[in-house]
């Protein structure tokens, strides 16, 4: 098996680190501790509820995240996406089913990688709450990256309402 840290994602999604925390640091203010999920006894978080970062706010409370750092070739498209199904054959549930996150960040690098932009930080409860009320609309396409199997869902980044929106530049 390929060692998942030379994966293009998984380098491009720590150079992205950065750039994304002072985007934090914006919407949740400086005095915050940010922590990813990279150690093996954190991966339960991310492979059972898609749990990737925890904010620790000043007040020392936390909020927990998923995020999605993608590559500027796609900006224009400019929208959310959340994988539906591992294997749409088997129905093998993807994140969309398990998504157990408090806020979900999805931002496309700018051209000289210096930012991020388009971006959004969504309030996950509400998007599910909202959805489940029919008040978003998510479309549904087949993943064409890397042979992979997954289908997932996507919406744009304009269609989702205020309540659901901590912070974007879109």
């Amino acid at each position: 098996m390929v060692n998942f840290e030379d994966n293009w994602r998984r380098k491009q999604e720590i150079e992205g680190r950065p750039i994304v925390d002072d985007i934090y640091r914006q919407v949740f203010g400086n005095n915050i501790e940010i922590i990813r999920f990279d150690k093996d006894e954190n991966m339960l978080l991310d492979i059972v509820y898609a749990i990737d970062v925890q904010i620790r706010l000043s007040n020392k409370q936390i909020i927990i995240g998923q995020e999605k750092f993608l590559s500027n070739k796609y900006a224009s498209f400019a929208t959310v996406t959340v994988e539906h199904y591992q294997n749409p054959v088997t129905l093998e549930y993807g994140d969309w089913f398990k998504l157990a996150c408090q806020f979900y960040f999805t931002g496309y690098f700018t051209e000289d990688k210096k930012g991020m932009n388009p971006w959004i930080l969504l309030n996950w409860l509400n998007v599910v709450t909202a959805t489940d009320n029919q008040e978003i609309t998510w479309n549904k396409s087949n993943n064409m990256q890397d042979n992979a199997m997954a289908d997932f869902k996507y919406c744009k980044m304009n269609n989702f309402p205020d309540s659901c929106v901590l912070g974007r530049n879109v």
